[in-house]
């Protein structure tokens, strides 16, 4: 199995790089977009979202990997399919879900925010494959200021809370499985994911 793991420049991959040595039968490629075709491809967490649209859209052959290919994305890479993000209103990303990234750790007072970092529940919502052997409540490892605001969405199969938020803590629509938190930092069951993702 030929994964491709795409890190923009300021992500880091040693995570989930790591986690997918663990698996048998899978050959992982950094970046490596002279290869036609993958048959899974991760969009790895951490990094501005400025720089990441500015090297997806500079590589557009990833344009053409996301059509038929099953995606992985993770934190930053679940982020880049959405209309646009707080982060930066400004920048165009690549539009597969028609709604915009959301800021939820503010502080009106002081004009600074306090991430979401550490250890917090994710509460299963619907069911499906990739969540197989996990249970309705576990826990994840966050690392963020901005997700998507939960609100029934059809493509909803998880949630979070934070700052007296709920967002949307795992996202699947089409071939796209996008997760808010770190599987590849998230223990047991996060390698359950990251296996059964690979197993699709």
């Amino acid at each position: 199995m030929k994964v491709l793991l795409i890190n923009y420049g300021t992500s880091n991959i040693n995570s989930i790089y790591n986690s997918l040595k663990k698996m048998k039968k899978v050959q992982i490629f950094i970046n490596n977009f002279n290869i036609k075709k993958y048959d899974k491809i991760i969009f790895s967490g951490q990094g501005h979202i400025t720089n990441s649209m500015n090297f997806i859209f500079k590589n557009k052959i990833i344009l053409e990997y996301i059509k038929n290919t099953h995606i992985l994305g993770i934190c930053i890479g679940y982020h880049v399919f959405f209309n646009k993000s707080e982060e930066n209103i400004k920048i165009k990303c690549l539009q597969c879900i028609k709604e915009n990234i959301s800021l939820l750790a503010n502080n009106c007072c002081y004009n600074t925010y306090n991430p979401n970092i550490g250890w917090s529940t994710v509460e299963i919502i619907k069911n499906h494959k990739i969540l197989n052997k996990v249970p309705v409540l576990f826990q994840q490892y966050f690392m963020h200021s901005y997700s998507s605001i939960y609100n029934k969405q059809i493509y909803s199969y998880a949630i979070s809370k934070f700052n007296n938020k709920i967002f949307n803590s795992i996202i699947i629509k089409e071939n796209k499985f996008l997760f808010q938190f770190h599987p590849e930092k998230g223990g047991y069951y996060g390698y359950r994911i990251i296996k059964n993702f690979l197993e699709l």
